[in-house]
């Protein structure tokens, strides 16, 4: 979503438009629920409130899906690659840079 929202900023399509393209990638599960939204005329017409409801339909879909944590519990740094970074090596990283700079 975050893409399509960075991507859409460029373009200069309508908010129709945006939604209609939005609607042909949305899984069965998410239009399923967005049934009612179309029934009751609640669907949102401006794309990026539309965005907004399917973030927040996903995440009541499947709220184990969307319980990430960007710090471990032991206070380290969860990396991308499934490591760690320990905090105090950020900070010892940070001085060098400093220190190489002259300051």
């Amino acid at each position: 979503m975050e893409r399509y929202r960075t991507l859409a900023k460029i373009v200069n399509y309508t908010d129709e438009v945006h939604i209609d393209k939005l609607k042909e990638v949305v899984p069965d599960e998410l239009q399923n629920v967005l049934v009612m939204y179309e029934i009751t005329n609640q669907t949102p017409k401006n794309w990026d409130d539309y965005i907004k409801l399917l973030i927040s339909v996903y995440k009541a879909l499947h709220p184990d899906k969307t319980q990430g944590t960007i710090f471990g519990s032991d206070g380290n740094i969860e990396k991308s690659g499934g490591g760690k970074r320990d905090l105090d090596a950020m900070e010892i990283d940070e001085v060098k840079k400093k220190e190489g700079k002259g300051l």
